[in-house]
């Protein structure tokens, strides 16, 4: 099975991803505004600067220069007038035509005739300078340098007024070097957000799954039948009006569980005190008939229904009267050599021999309970065991940092039906049973915070009672 989130990630998830989220949101949407000012903002700047430029120089001249006209008057003026605009902006300038060519350049030796590739990306901005007359920028593109540069184009009239060349205004776009800083500020803040978003949702998801945790711990404790220690939060919230409401019906059980054991108790003491008078009488009886007297079979049936119920009745209130455990050293090897010679006695008279295994394993728990459940356990694998060769083996080992108990017997399966109900109250397959020995076995394991479990099939079942060891 996939294992559940638990609610501090959940709460983790709920408090860090939807302020990471929105903060990556803000920062993404600041960036981009901030590159689009800063764009628009220098594309207006060239193109002023392209403008004033060009009312600076007569289109009806440069439009006539050649090839090798380099050194005419008028280009040598007009680059003159580009050269200081350029000086007192920071951008290049430069003047070219429809088929890209230059015309004139502040870059000096650039020859008349230069084609200007950059320029050609911009054909459709440079094509409504000529058509319209209007000033455009170009997109921000990036240079031979690998730095990013920007243009803006500025019509260049003739006497008519007719657009016959274009004034380029190029500068790079140191923004994005202040952009670069940005996305570096950016992220260092976001990476301080999302640590204090991170600690932030921690330190709230602690503090809420904390009480729910030691709401979980008492349940577990109410589960167990430890009904005598109260459930305190010490909390105003719904969690502490849950913990109220908890300690209110664990207080419920308490009173309901001291008047159960009340009145089987009492039940037992009404009942017990006739069976004592009546086997007494039964004794008298027998011995006043004498072993040959043929009514003395009918006594011997009287006193073995007497007998059991007595049993029943001390089950009844070993069940009702359940002690907490005093929990001493318990050498486990030791005690199911114990139980074995305990049961020994119905093994040998059922023909069943019985085997011990396992190395020794000492375990803090009460060994009158623990010898009581494996008692109950080896009885009843005695009873279930094919006589003739069969045996039943008492076994301990250690699984991880659990004692397991294990007792074994090969028989008749357990139907899967009854495997389900075999440790509840008052469950017996059996035509005389009351159903409360392998309840009060579970009852034990449960007090020693461990637990028990059965399997069966293919003519072997094997009960195991798991004990914590520390």
């Amino acid at each position: 099975m996939r294992p559940r989130p638990t609610i501090l990630v959940k709460l983790l998830v709920a408090f860090a991803v939807p302020t990471l989220a929105l903060f990556a949101l803000f920062a993404y949407g600041a960036y981009t505004v901030t590159r689009d000012d800063l764009d628009a903002e220098l594309g207006t700047r060239l193109t002023a600067v392209a403008a004033s430029a060009a009312t600076q120089l007569s289109g009806k001249y440069l439009v006539k220069l050649e090839p090798g006209n380099e050194n005419d008057p008028d280009r040598v003026r007009a680059r003159g007038k580009l050269a200081r605009v350029a000086e007192a902006t920071g951008v290049r300038l430069y003047v070219f035509d429809r088929a890209f060519t230059s015309r004139v350049d502040t870059v000096e030796d650039l020859a008349i005739g230069a084609p200007y590739y950059t320029a050609q990306l911009d054909r459709h901005e440079i094509a409504r300078v000529f058509d319209d007359g209007v000033v455009v920028a170009s997109v921000t593109f990036e240079g031979d340098d690998r730095r990013m540069y920007k243009a803006g184009y500025a019509p260049l009239r003739n006497a008519d007024g007719e657009v016959v060349l274009v004034v380029g205004a190029q500068a790079p776009a140191s923004y994005f070097d202040n952009l670069d800083d940005l996305r570096r500020r950016i992220f260092w803040w976001g990476a301080g957000v999302a640590a204090f978003v991170l600690i932030a949702s921690l330190v709230i998801a602690v503090l809420i799954t904390r009480p729910v945790r030691r709401l979980a711990s008492a349940a577990e404790r109410i589960g167990r039948g430890e009904l005598d220690v109260p459930v305190d939060l010490g909390s105003r919230d719904e969690i502490g009006r849950l913990a109220e409401t908890m300690d209110h019906m664990r207080g419920q059980l308490r009173e309901r569980d001291v008047r159960t054991q009340q009145m089987l108790a009492g039940i037992a003491h009404e009942v017990r005190n006739p069976l004592a008078g009546m086997t007494l009488f039964t004794g008298i009886l027998r011995d006043e008939l004498g072993a040959d007297d043929e009514r003395t079979a009918h006594v011997e049936r009287i006193a073995k229904e007497l007998g059991y119920l007595e049993r029943v009745v001390s089950e009844f209130l070993d069940y009702a009267r359940r002690p907490v455990p005093e929990l001493g050293g318990v050498e486990l090897r030791a005690l199911l050599d114990e139980v074995a010679q305990l049961v020994e006695p119905d093994a040998a008279k059922a023909g069943v021999g019985v085997e011990v295994t396992g190395e020794p394993l000492t375990i803090r728990a009460d060994a009158g309970q623990l010898r009581r459940a494996v008692l109950n356990l080896a009885r009843n694998a005695v009873q279930a065991a094919i006589p003739g060769d069969a045996h039943v083996r008492l076994g301990v080992t250690r699984v991880g940092d659990d004692a397991v108990l294990e007792v074994w017997d090969r028989g008749a399966d357990i139907p899967e039906d009854a495997r389900a109900r075999l440790f509840e109250p008052f469950f017996t397959t059996r035509e005389k049973g009351t159903g409360l020995g392998l309840a009060f076995v579970r009852e034990i394991a449960l007090d020693h915070h461990g637990g028990v479990d059965v399997t069966s099939g293919g003519g072997e079942t094997t009960f195991r009672v798991r004990l914590p060891i520390a």
